[in-house]
């Protein structure tokens, strides 16, 4: 990866983490990873208690790259069609294809485990491919493509979400209730927070194309050989010491995010450090969908007893 790569990808990572930072109230970890898996060009399933701003990030990730945003309200009576989109047959035999809200560059889906299995498998090809089949029309799907799924764990009688589905979300974050502090500063700035989505829906920081010439940039990001066998390594690790049906593309998205995390920090290529931190992010949900897994999880015993290259 050259200097000039790395300098425009940090310069992305910045103006994004700015806009996220300033209308979203919270944890600057969670700022962090949203941007880093942005950059990897991947997927956040984002847990927790609802109003604690999941839609607010993913509007401001949307607007500061001038992009489009939607927002699926998933119920157990979604079809894949409120998705996807569907085709209109005319008279003359003429068709017409009305597309989803997948077709946007941030796909806000609101409570994913409580969609049916069909609307839900519907979303692999979309997620995986970039791409959606309609009717047995392929539709590419507009670049960089975004899901951002919300899953609310504190209810009962949720669907389960398949592990295939899981598979394709490259990050997870478990983003709890604010403490008074913080609750009582959303409260009172509210209206404003609103306001600086507005501006920032008028006045972008980036464009789509920014976006995707970095997440095409930190590909170029060096991966040596030891260290992808390091993530191997903790790929199997996780698997024994779980018993979960972990796939290979674990493996896959940790690199990616680890990639992106080395050029945060500047370097064009990749340390142990970056893939324990990306191991953090990308591995919870794998496991399952348990809080637990966020607050004391069994992957801080993984990364201490797997040993790092150096």
């Amino acid at each position: 990866m050259a200097q000039a790569d790395l300098a425009a990808v940090i310069s992305t990572a910045k103006k994004l983490k700015y806009a996220l930072q300033y209308v979203y109230y919270g944890d600057e970890t969670v700022v962090d990873a949203v941007v880093a898996t942005a950059l990897a060009g991947g997927h956040i399933i984002i847990l927790g208690p609802v109003g604690i701003g999941k839609t607010t990030l993913a509007k401001a990730l949307a607007y500061s790259i001038g992009g489009t945003f939607k927002r699926v309200q998933a119920t157990n009576e979604t079809l894949p069609s409120d998705v996807l989109g569907y085709a209109v047959y005319t008279r003359d035999g003429s068709r017409h294809v009305v597309k989803g809200p997948i077709f946007s560059n941030v796909v806000l889906i609101d409570e994913i485990n409580r969609m049916p299995p069909r609307s839900l498998s519907a979303l692999i090809e979309a997620m995986q491919e970039g791409r959606v089949t309609i009717e047995g029309e392929d539709h590419p799907l507009p670049q960089p493509h975004i899901v951002i799924a919300t899953a609310n764990l504190q209810e009962v009688g949720l669907a389960q979400i398949p592990l295939a589905v899981l598979d394709r979300f490259t990050t997870s974050l478990y983003i709890e209730k604010p403490d008074p502090t913080l609750e009582r500063a959303v409260v009172a700035e509210a209206d404003e927070i609103e306001a600086r989505l507005e501006a920032l829906r008028r006045k972008p920081v980036a464009t789509p194309a920014e976006l995707a010439a970095a997440i095409a940039a930190l590909r170029r990001v060096k991966l040596e050989d030891r260290v992808a066998g390091y993530i191997v390594d903790l790929v199997e690790a996780t698997r024994k010491a779980t018993g979960a049906q972990i796939s290979v593309r674990a493996g896959i998205h940790i690199a990616r995010l680890a990639r992106a995390f080395a050029a945060l920090d500047g370097r064009t290529y990749v340390v142990p450090d970056d893939v324990k931190r990306a191991f953090h992010y990308a591995m919870p949900h794998r496991i399952a969908l348990k809080a637990e897994h966020y607050k004391d999880s069994p992957l801080r015993d993984i990364l201490e007893k797997t040993p790092a290259p150096w």
